[in-house]
């Protein structure tokens, strides 16, 4: 039993020791393209226009990237650990709906009444809360099926609730808005590097408190019950630690798709495993965060499009392969 325990700590390590040193060279390649507007470009920014499109805009949007990538993974790996179920992510289950419209309804319907991060987060809750009661059941052992049919009714109605302010407000706000709820990456400050990792920093610390009670989770509620672990708790801290670094992924880059469903997969499937790999998958959803910035900006489009499409056309093909999958693993 300790060979293959030592093996599979060897294998997880040399993946993330690659995704590492993949994330290193997509930042290298990040901050170098494209270099018309700037002539020659970094480490030799010598121009005050250089250093200030360099420090002001390139970096904090790849840090950003990896922010934003690496709390919507670990929220989806949260998820589908919890719900037991692969596809268990924040976009499928509603929350990432959920923030939107409380984004939107702190920016339109009530400005000025609470901070936007709070309106985020209350409607990222508000969402799970209504997916976990569509489910009738409580924290513990779930109805994953049902669970998922909630969270895309949840969803649906969010989105609605959403296009409809935006229909309300003038062409050139609706504009920004929308773009924002796509997933952007443009013009992203420091700010919102602080909000990201900020959000990190302060869910590492339980995520680490829960890691042993979420091991034993993995291997099933009736055998962790067994075991004499809080099921319930864990999963409860779970959820909200998942909805927490969901909301903020959401407030910074608006509902970016499918990085939080095909990060952790795509990890485990590198691991050959079945367990969490949440570092493993953090790194996966910053590295594909990054690579789909990185692609916008490699098209030859007149602008550059938003990250949440590129995200979203990658994520379909993704989706459809897994739906596949999981049709032949079912009994004819």
């Amino acid at each position: 039993m300790m060979q293959p325990d030592r093996q599979r700590v060897q294998r997880m390590r040399l993946l993330n020791a690659l995704l590492l040193g993949l994330l290193g060279v997509l930042v290298w390649l990040t901050l170098l393209l494209p270099q018309q507007q700037t002539g020659s470009w970094w480490p030799h920014a010598v121009t005050p226009w250089q250093d200030y499109v360099l420090w002001q805009l390139r970096v904090p949007r790849a840090l950003v990237a990896i922010g934003a990538g690496a709390a919507l993974a670990v929220s989806g790996a949260l998820f589908q650990l919890t719900t037991r179920n692969a596809l268990g992510s924040p976009d499928i289950i509603g929350v990432n709906a959920g923030a939107a419209a409380g984004i939107v309804a702190t920016l339109v319907v009530w400005p000025h009444v609470l901070p936007v991060p709070v309106g985020a987060l209350l409607g990222a809750l508000l969402a799970v809360t209504l997916v976990y009661a569509g489910s009738l059941r409580r924290f513990g052992p779930l109805q994953t099926t049902q669970i998922v049919i909630a969270g895309i009714a949840i969803a649906a109605v969010c989105l609605a609730l959403v296009n409809f302010a935006v229909s309300q407000l003038r062409i050139e706000v609706a504009q920004q808005l929308a773009t924002l709820l796509s997933g952007s990456l443009a013009s992203k400050q420091w700010r919102d590097v602080g909000w990201i990792f900020g959000a990190l920093l302060v869910i590492l610390p339980i995520i680490i408190w829960l890691r042993r009670e979420l091991t034993f989770v993995m291997v099933g509620h009736d055998i962790a019950s067994t075991l004499g672990v809080p099921v319930r708790r864990a999963n409860l801290f779970s959820i909200l630690c998942a909805v927490v670094l969901a909301s903020m992924a959401v407030l910074v880059v608006g509902p970016v798709a499918f990085v939080a469903l095909a990060a952790p997969h795509i990890a485990r499937r590198l691991q050959l495993t079945r367990g969490a790999g949440l570092l493993s998958a953090a790194l996966m959803g910053a590295l594909l965060m990054l690579a789909s910035d990185l692609i916008t900006l490699l098209l030859p489009t007149q602008g550059r499009l938003p990250i949440g499409v590129v995200t979203a056309a990658l994520g379909g093909c993704y989706l459809m392969t897994l739906l596949y999958s999981e049709l032949r693993k079912q009994p004819t």
